[in-house]
């Protein structure tokens, strides 16, 4: 009877072994069937997290509405020297390829403005053509860790993220990006 205490182990053993397998097996089945769209995260290949804001005009957009298109989701501020140095360069942009299915989200980072009038202001002296959302409480900031600005996600036409880049761009740099997702 001194192997009875022993079975009862390895067999208590065993059936936690075949829990935890069993367990991990369901789990990896559940993530593939998750769909795309929940796959959401800020590195290149993740589906860009969707969120919705109020542009400058008062309409409410979201990114989700962009898909079809390739996009340029930049975060900036009127203050911001960098971001005054590529805003020129994201107009002509913008006015070579808005008819090519390529969209520019300049998120202005509200919150951070000494008073919002100045947003306007700037975006008047640069005849800045593209939509213009407010983040008024740096949810979206947060969200693409914004934390230095300039900062710009490529978004292909499905919604993935293909780069992430701190700092100006210019023309070039954008059209390179735009055709490495072709």
């Amino acid at each position: 009877m001194k192997f009875k205490p022993v079975i009862l182990t390895l067999i208590f053993a065993g059936l936690i072994g075949l829990a935890l397998y069993t367990s991990q097996k369901e789990s990896e089945e559940a993530k593939k069937q998750i769909p795309a769209e929940q796959n959401t995260g800020l590195k290149p290949g993740s589906m860009a997290p969707d969120f919705t804001l109020n542009t400058l005009e008062g309409k409410q957009i979201s990114l989700k509405e962009y898909r079809g298109k390739k996009v340029i989701l930049n975060f900036w501020a009127t203050w911001c020297p960098p971001c005054r140095e590529e805003m020129p360069e994201m107009q002509k942009f913008y006015q070579d390829y808005k008819q090519k299915d390529v969209e520019i989200l300049a998120v202005n980072l509200e919150y951070s403005e000494t008073k919002p009038e100045k947003i306007r202001d700037f975006v008047k002296e640069y005849e800045l053509e593209f939509p213009i959302p407010l983040d008024e409480k740096n949810t979206t900031g947060k969200q693409f860790r914004a934390v230095s600005i300039p900062t710009s996600y490529f978004i292909d036409e499905e919604g993935i993220i293909t780069k992430m880049h701190i700092g100006p761009m210019d023309y070039k740099f954008m059209e390179d990006e735009m055709q490495k997702m072709n």
